[in-house]
């Protein structure tokens, strides 16, 4: 539990930085030549046409990376069963992660003495098999209680990036996009589908964690990191485009 903690404390730290310093790399434009202006002139009637012609709509979601006109042109139900399926499913992370999160779990165990982890958790292939199948279960259920949810209180589940250039500003509105975020046509109103399944998440190994994990404070406890998970991948989702290639795929294998 502290290590998941720590990393997600952690990601919520490094990940604006990381796109900062990505955007201050970024060399400023060249000024524009006078042939560039010339040709620019030319073709200013083209580029009007098409600047007037509406793009043409997508049912596909890019859940890393959306784009806020998508996001923000309605959602139905098919498009959140794609969704859900995508993010739950059929990526990568639905492998690797789980198998991250269980090998920290077998690296330190929570509890000490004799409320440890008992051994069949904590030694040996056995146990990395439990402890997987724990961070399925809690991952396939914040998900899909989240996926419900939003079904029920036609609550769109993508996120909407911030128009802003400030980092600050981006950071602020990614932490509070997990507790307010978008309905189907677009308006502002409570995440409860981030709070139902984070509960969801985090209640879903009292019916099967070792004596001592099962309870109601263990349960908020995980409850509680779920929705930091959900505020860490906000944040993820928002500065993703900036990050270099490799750092983004190292995380949507570990964290998404």
């Amino acid at each position: 539990m502290k290590n998941a903690t720590a990393i997600s404390v952690l990601a919520l730290l490094i990940i604006p930085a990381i796109a900062s310093g990505q955007d201050a790399a970024k060399p400023l434009p060249e000024a524009p030549s006078s042939q560039t202006i010339s040709a620019g002139s030319r073709d200013s009637s083209v580029l009007g046409q098409t600047e007037a012609d509406p793009p043409p709509s997508s049912a596909g979601i890019d859940p890393v990376a959306p784009r806020a006109p998508a996001a923000s042109a309605g959602i139905n139900f098919e498009d959140k069963a794609h969704y859900y399926l995508s993010e739950t499913y059929f990526n990568p992370s639905a492998l690797t992660a789980p198998a991250f999160r269980a090998g920290l779990r077998m690296a330190n165990p929570p509890g000490k003495g004799a409320t440890q982890y008992p051994a069949e958790w904590r030694q040996g292939a056995e146990a990395f098999g439990r402890n997987y199948g724990d961070a399925v279960a809690e991952r396939v259920s914040f998900q899909t209680a989240r996926f419900a949810t939003g079904v029920i209180t036609r609550e769109d589940p993508r996120y909407v990036p911030s128009s802003s250039r400030s980092v600050f500003a981006r950071s602020f509105h990614a932490i509070g996009f997990t507790f307010v975020d978008r309905s189907n046509s677009g308006h502002p109103m409570p995440a409860i589908s981030n709070f139902v399944g984070a509960a969801a998440g985090g209640f879903v190994g009292n019916a099967y964690l070792p004596a001592g994990f099962n309870d109601l404070t263990h349960a908020g406890q995980r409850a509680s990191l779920r929705f930091g998970f959900a505020a860490a991948g906000n944040l993820f989702r928002e500065f993703a485009p900036q990050m270099p290639s490799p750092m983004r795929t190292f995380f949507m294998l570990i964290a998404r």
